[in-house]
């Protein structure tokens, strides 16, 4: 029983979420179509307000309290890249087959659903879609529009 009332819960949490990225809209908007390559499930990064997750044991604690994180695995660490992004963790969607396909796609979670969300904070940090991403950010409204309105 307490996991349906988590479950639902989680629902809750991850609708409220949706809805206010959809009321309050961005400078930047989403263009492009899915590729369907799977890259964006297997080269995930997870944050919380202090920046990427780094430390398995941090993630473990992520999973109690969210268990929608129980879903993905590490799959490695993240060098050579910004600074912002070294040694994050990077981790993979432990329902992503071998064909690069969702195995429970039409009932996948709502982080997946929304993907890619538009999160200006990491756009100003200079993140960029994965290579082979079909998707790509542009502003809402150029420079010029601004001007001639």
């Amino acid at each position: 029983m307490n996991t349906i009332f988590q479950k639902i819960k989680n629902f809750i949490q991850d609708f409220a979420l949706y809805l206010h990225n959809k009321l309050f809209s961005s400078k930047y908007v989403l263009k492009g179509k899915c590729k369907k390559c799977g890259n964006c499930c297997k080269n995930i990064l997870f944050s919380t307000k202090d920046g990427y997750i780094k430390d398995k044991k941090i993630f473990n604690k992520m999973k109690k309290k969210h268990p929608y994180y129980r879903n993905f695995t590490v799959q490695g660490i993240v060098g050579n890249k910004k600074d912002f992004q070294n040694g994050a963790l990077v981790f993979r969607c432990k329902y992503l087959n071998n064909n690069n396909k969702c195995s429970i796609y039409f009932i996948r979670p709502l982080f997946c659903r929304d993907y890619p969300n538009i999160n200006q904070d990491l756009i100003y940090n200079g993140v960029e879609m994965l290579d082979g991403c079909g998707f790509y950010f542009d502003v809402n409204k150029k420079f010029k529009d601004y001007l001639n309105s």
